[in-house]
């Protein structure tokens, strides 16, 4: 491929354009469907945030208003740049919700970005304006440049909003803690879940900036935007002549821009219009409400605290002369002077705007038909309505207040359902491996029989045990040993992976340790290779089951093998790397555990069978599993509250399904009897191993446990490296 001048490459590079516009669409249709898919119809922002990417992504598809070269603008260019000018304005009402997410410095950052490349094509495209009088008319212009000014005076009341919600947040959570005793209850558990989970819903910033007028007045632009959209698209396609786009330099691709931005328009106005819709109908129809939205040139003081407190601000110290002082005061006064003005204005003509769908509201308001359609919308699908108005009581007093104005019980509503939901598609998707796996325990035991302290560490240092490793070198451990049905191996390779799901959250909420992180990445490494490729360490676990070996030279031979991993790691210490600190924390534990249960089983009269062996190491497992899962309450409710405001709706979430997982273990563990423990120590598997037997509930090994004969010899011997 050959280019003899640089207008022979343009259509590649209107190639480039429609790949960046494309990516844009995406990203603002993922959104979309999600916002449906959770039945959020204020459509929170997702994958399409104002951020680096973005706007490098809408500087390229803004090629075409920032193209200064082609001085002929016919029809094709004008239909071109204007498409281009009105997905612009579509694309940062989509995302305008994505400030919300900001802190202060990632706010001032992506805002100053954004003004940079707005007012680039802002400015290029009244250029080409002002040098052909035939180009576009003065309000056509406005109704383009004047938009994109509007995300900037929300920009300036997403800090004081995120204060106010974090305040108001602080005061409802200690509420809802307050006087909280949960133990092993579900209800209770659930309860508080749900408390949170209405806070962070309509304490959302992203939720607080939806309910803008600002917001809502992008929505009745985009209406009107895909609109005209649309009916372009139908002329393209039934009335427009091929040849139309072939008179620019762009070629064949500026029909692909045009075509794929006016359906952007159509895709991305999805989100403005639903909120601009959603938001009129979340506040309760009342006069009071009537009377506030009606008149327009009331500005609420969030508009402008941000400015004032700007204007407040001193002349630095550092500026030199009496003079200079004065004159950049004044000069900081009058600019900040015109900002409060330009605000006022941008929110009023947005009130003026938001007076079209708050109208409709008000008129079909009187009609029985717009009330007909609100009782089949608000239908409860699960409950019924006497226990929907009690559950509506206890959970609106934690309803973060958006501004001055009270939501409608249908947004309350539609906010409990969806956790109540969540909590029941949980409960539909619970563990049934690991509830058989847990059906083998009964007590605690266990927890005090997976390391025998007459196992002296192969290093002066032991290494702290965590759940995670314990349970993944037993399962190895496990699925080394010789004549075990494979239904079994299987059924026990399943359990522990369903209770590792539950053991990593305990363990990421309450195991903050160093030496305890590096214990669980460990185990993360190593149960990729049991679960996936039947291995330990590289080492194929029933490599020496098919040479026919017996349990006890497995359980021998697993020793040997960490005795010389642990050795290689100390003769290079000083050069070892994280992969090698990896392996000699594993070995140490499958030394420690192979080397308990070679002393158990040599105390018998009798070497016991391989089944016998697999169900011990099952029923240690299933005991320990229970030991941590009594952490569960404790890591719901510190999942339940989330300092960072954007984690927070994500956190509950996972809060919520581990509660409706969990729902038949919470069960188990009520009936249990506890060790006297305190809450600080039982996240750790030490201090349960620490405990004295008489001091374990339930201490007498179940029916699967091997009972030590009256007279015992040990053959296991010590191995320790200095």
């Amino acid at each position: 491929m050959t280019w003899k001048s640089p207008k022979d490459v343009m259509p590649w590079v209107g190639l480039y354009v429609w790949v960046a516009s494309l990516v844009c669409i995406i990203a603002m249709a993922a959104d979309a469907f999600k916002g449906f898919r959770q039945r959020k119809l204020w459509f929170p922002c997702r994958f399409f945030t104002i951020n680096a990417a973005s706007i490098t992504l809408i500087a390229i598809a803004m090629k075409l208003p920032v193209d200064l070269n082609d001085h002929k603008f016919d029809d094709v260019d004008n239909m071109a740049k204007i498409v281009s000018m009105t997905f612009l304005v579509t694309m940062l009402a989509n995302s305008l919700p994505s400030l919300g997410l900001m802190d202060d410095k990632e706010l001032l950052m992506n805002m100053v970005a954004s003004g940079i490349l707005i007012i680039t094509i802002s400015v290029n495209f009244w250029i080409q304006f002002s040098t052909t009088a035939t180009f576009i008319t003065w309000i056509t212009l406005l109704r383009y440049v004047f938009p994109l000014s509007w995300p900037f005076s929300i920009a300036l009341t997403v800090s004081t909003s995120r204060r106010s919600l974090q305040r108001r947040y602080k005061e409802l959570h200690r509420l809802a803690s307050n006087r909280q005793e949960l133990n092993f209850s579900y209800k209770g558990l659930a309860r508080y879940v749900k408390k949170h989970w209405m806070m962070a819903e309509t304490g959302d910033p992203q939720f607080a900036i939806a309910c803008s007028p600002i917001s809502s007045a992008f929505g009745v632009i985009c209406s009107l935007f895909a609109l005209v959209s649309f009916i372009q698209l139908l002329f393209i396609r039934h009335y427009m002549p091929d040849n139309f786009f072939e008179g620019t330099d762009y070629k064949w691709s500026i029909k692909l821009i045009v075509i794929l931005q006016f359906i952007g328009i159509i895709i991305g106005s999805i989100a403005p219009i639903f909120r601009c819709l959603t938001v009129t109908s979340h506040f309760n129809l009342s006069k009071k409400w009537s009377k506030n939205h009606l008149n327009v040139f009331i500005v609420e003081k969030r508009w402008i605290q941000m400015l004032q407190l700007w204007k407040r601000s001193h002349v630095p110290s550092h500026i030199p002369g009496r003079c200079c002082k004065k004159v950049l005061d004044y000069m900081k006064n009058m600019i900040l002077n015109f900002c409060v003005a330009l605000q006022i204005m941008v929110v009023v003509i947005c009130k003026i705007i938001c007076l079209i769908p708050i109208s409709f509201l008000i008129l079909f308001s009187c009609c029985n038909l717009y009330k007909s359609l609100m009782k089949r919308f608000d239908k409860e699908p699960n409950a019924s309505s006497s226990n929907a108005i009690s559950d509506m009581e206890e959970y609106t007093p934690y309803v973060l207040q958006t501004h001055v104005e009270k939501l409608s019980n249908r947004i309350l509503r539609n906010t409990l359902n969806s956790i109540t939901q969540l909590l029941h598609e949980s409960e539909e998707t619970e563990p049934r491996n690991l509830m058989k796996l847990l059906e083998k325990s009964t007590g605690f035991y266990g927890v005090l029989e997976f390391d025998n302290d007459q196992v002296l560490p192969l290093h002066q240092e032991k290494i702290p045990n965590c759940w995670s490793l314990v349970a993944v070198t037993l399962t190895a451990i496990a699925l080394a040993l010789p004549k075990v049905g494979n239904d079994h191996a299987k059924g026990l390779l399943a359990g522990t992976r369903e209770g590792l799901n539950f053991v990593t959250h305990t363990e990421e909420s309450l195991n903050a340790d160093g030496d305890l992180v590096k214990a669980r990445k460990t185990a993360r490494h190593v149960w990729t290779d049991v679960e996936v490729y039947g291995t330990w360490l590289q080492i194929d676990l029933q490599n020496k089951a098919r040479k026919g070996k017996t349990s006890k030279e497995i359980l021998q031979w697993l020793g040997d093998e960490a005795i010389k991993i642990v050795m290689q790691f100390m003769r290079f210490k000083d050069e070892s790397l994280d992969h090698s600190l990896r392996k000699f924390i594993a070995a140490s534990s499958m030394y420690t555990i192979s080397q308990t249960i070679l002393i158990q089983c040599n105390e018998q009269e009798n070497w016991p069978t391989d089944e016998v062996i697999f169900e011990l190491i099952s029923t240690i497992i299933a005991d320990m599993l229970l030991a941590c899962f009594t952490n569960l309450p404790r890591v719901i409710t510190i999942k339940c509250h989330d300092h960072a405001i954007e984690k927070r709706e994500e956190s509950i979430r996972t809060a919520a399904q581990l509660l409706g997982k969990s729902k038949k273990i919470l069960k188990i563990l009520k009936s249990r009897k506890l060790p006297n423990l305190d809450m600080e120590s039982m996240p750790y598997i030490d201090k349960w191993h620490a405990l004295p037997k008489n001091q374990m509930p339930n201490g007498c090994a179940s029916s699967a446990m091997i009972q030590p004969a009256s007279s015992c010899s040990s053959e296991s011997f010590v191995v320790t490296i200095e």
